[in-house]
C-alpha cells in the first residue's frame, strides 16, 4: 500500500508539472529576465552604468553607478549587481570608454554596489574601498576591494574625504549603510549619492536593513555643505535631478524616525 501511495503521489507531481504548458513557461520566463546592462554618456567623459537584478516580490531593480574619465586615467564607482554584468561592463568600457585597468571604487557594502568586484579584481584593476565597506563586504559574503580607504586616528568615527583623479569621495557618516561614501566630479558638478540619496519618484527610504535612521538626515545634510556647488545628484535607484534630491531625502529621513 506504502508503494502504491508513492507512486501516486509521484504521479501527482508528474501531472501537476506536465499542467504547465510552454506558453506558461514562457510568460514566467519573461516575468523574471531583467534588461540588459547599459553604459550611457551624460556629459564629457562621464557615463552612468545601469545594471538590473530581479528580486522579489519587485521585479527587476535597477542599481546604478558612473564612470569617470580623467585624462590617462579612469574611476569607475560601483560595480553591476553581479559579476556576469561587470564583466560585460569592463568590456563596454574598454570598447567606448578606455582600454587598459582603472581604479574601482564601491560606494558601500551591498551587492549593487560590490556585487561583481571578482573580475575587476581578475583584470589587475586597481580596487579601493573605505574600510568599514571592506569590513562589511567580508561579513556580508560579498568579494572586497583589494586595498582600504583607511581612517587616520585624528579622523576615526567622524567624516572622511580622499581623491582619486578629479573625483573627490567623501564618508559622511551613516544613513542607509553605516559606510556608505558619494562621490563629486567637480568638472561637471555631479555629484553620484549612492543609495544614501532617494529618487524624486520615491515615497520610502527603500532598503533600512541596515540603516542608520537617526542618523540619515543629518547625514545628507552634510554632503549638501560639502558640495555646494554640486548641480546634478544621481541616486542609485532612480532618475538623476537637482539639488532638490537632498532635501527630498532629508524629508523622507525625518518622517522614518
Amino acid at each position: 500500500m506504502i508503494r502504491n501511495l508513492a507512486a501516486w503521489l509521484l504521479g501527482g507531481l508528474l501531472l501537476a508539472a506536465c499542467a504547465v504548458t510552454p506558453a506558461q513557461q514562457q510568460a514566467l520566463a519573461q516575468e523574471r529576465t531583467t534588461p540588459e546592462l547599459v553604459l550611457e554618456k551624460i556629459a564629457e567623459d562621464v557615463w552612468i552604468h545601469k545594471s538590473y537584478e530581479y528580486i522579489e516580490p519587485w521585479g527587476p531593480i535597477l542599481s546604478q553607478g558612473l564612470v569617470v574619465k580623467d585624462g590617462n586615467k579612469l574611476v569607475v564607482i560601483d560595480t553591476a549587481w553581479n559579476n556576469a554584468d561587470t564583466e560585460r561592463l569592463l568590456d563596454l568600457i574598454d570598447e567606448r570608454v578606455f582600454k587598459g585597468p582603472g581604479t574601482l571604487i564601491p560606494t558601500h557594502a551591498h551587492a549593487d554596489k560590490m556585487g561583481g568586484m571578482e573580475p575587476v579584481n581578475k583584470r589587475k584593476w586597481v580596487t579601493l574601498a573605505f574600510e568599514l565597506t571592506n569590513e562589511d563586504a567580508i561579513t556580508r559574503g560579498l568579494t572586497p576591494a583589494r586595498d582600504s580607504i583607511l581612517y587616520s586616528d585624528q579622523e576615526r568615527g567622524g567624516p572622511k574625504s580622499w581623491s582619486v583623479g578629479r573625483v573627490e569621495f567623501f564618508y559622511p557618516g551613516p544613513g542607509h549603510t553605516r559606510d556608505n561614501i558619494v562621490a563629486y566630479d567637480p568638472k561637471t558638478k555631479i555629484l553620484f549619492g549612492g543609495c544614501l540619496i532617494r529618487p524624486g519618484a520615491s515615497d520610502t527610504l527603500g532598503n533600512t536593513a541596515d540603516a542608520d535612521l537617526a542618523a540619515w538626515a543629518d547625514t545628507v545634510r552634510r554632503v549638501a555643505a560639502e558640495f555646494p556647488d554640486a548641480e546634478i545628484i544621481i541616486p542609485s535607484h532612480g532618475a538623476p535631478g537637482d539639488r532638490n534630491l537632498l532635501d527630498h531625502t532629508i524629508a523622507l529621513a525625518e518622517a522614518a524616525q
